[in-house]
């Protein structure tokens, strides 16, 4: 990314922790987070829910806060450990964490199902694991005023990253329960998106940084980009945000051994 693009987004990631934290927030509240827990956070962003965690868990409790790229991790209280952490390749400590949260990660990364074994593999007995992805077909085909529609579904479906599950949140709690995990639970929730808000701001920015590279590629001709960036900044204008489904699983406190009643 040049200088610009790593400004852009940041501040996308920030929108979007604004848009996403007061439900996090609550929805780790409920499965709960206790002084002297280790929690750790997959894709941790801008920091905002490490940064939180760390004032549940206090001063004996502990965060490892990782990301592939901590350009945009902001800094932490002294029990945070931020670390940069490819989530499909680099090692955890096995049985280590009594929550795991990844909000976001899950639909970007080719090894998903992998990567959830390794997570589920990473928790102490009894604890849990909390997932945040999005079903985006829903997003992806909503009605939108052309050329803004088609433009939308071409970075919503994530065409060119063939890699991509769109659809990773609809299938977590499966993955969740052929891994073996207990007390199964979801959420789901979308909400309204605007232009100058938060809400729409993080998904606005991401299309306005993907237009001149599909108009460069010959996929939209820069008419039809320029029409499209006014439509979803036009006064009064609002659509659907994805649909974000949040997945929580616990794993077994006990392991009943071969043989035994």
């Amino acid at each position: 990314m040049t200088d610009d693009e790593v400004e852009i987004e940041r501040v996308r990631l920030s929108n979007l922790a604004k848009t996403l934290d007061p439900g996090t927030f609550r929805l780790l509240d409920r499965v709960g987070v206790e002084p002297g827990m280790h929690v750790l956070e997959v894709g941790a962003g801008t920091g905002s829910v490490s940064a939180w965690l760390a004032e549940r868990v206090g001063g004996d409790g502990r965060v490892m806060s990782t990301d592939i790229d901590l350009r945009f991790h902001a800094e932490m209280p002294p029990n945070v450990i931020v670390r940069q952490h490819d989530a499909a390749r680099d090692r955890l400590p096995p049985e280590h964490f009594h929550l795991i949260h990844a909000r976001a990660v899950i639909q970007h990364i080719p090894e998903r199902e992998a990567v959830m074994a390794r997570l589920v593999d990473a928790l102490c007995p009894g604890g849990a694991v909390v997932i945040e992805d999005g079903a985006m077909a829903e997003f992806a085909s909503q009605t939108l005023p052309e050329p803004l529609g088609s433009i939308h579904r071409i970075v919503a479906t994530g065409s060119g990253q063939q890699w991509r599950d769109h659809q990773a949140g609809v299938r977590i709690l499966g993955w969740m329960r052929e891994l073996g995990l207990e007390d199964l639970d979801a959420r789901g929730s979308v909400r309204i998106m605007r232009p100058h808000e938060a809400s729409g701001e993080w998904w606005f920015l991401a299309l306005e940084r993907a237009v001149p590279r599909l108009v460069e590629a010959g996929a939209v001709p820069e008419s039809d980009a320029a029409t499209a960036l006014e439509q979803m900044r036009a006064p009064g204008f609002a659509m659907l945000g994805p649909t974000s489904i949040a997945t929580i699983g616990r794993k077994p406190a006990f392991t009943v051994s071969e043989g035994q009643p």
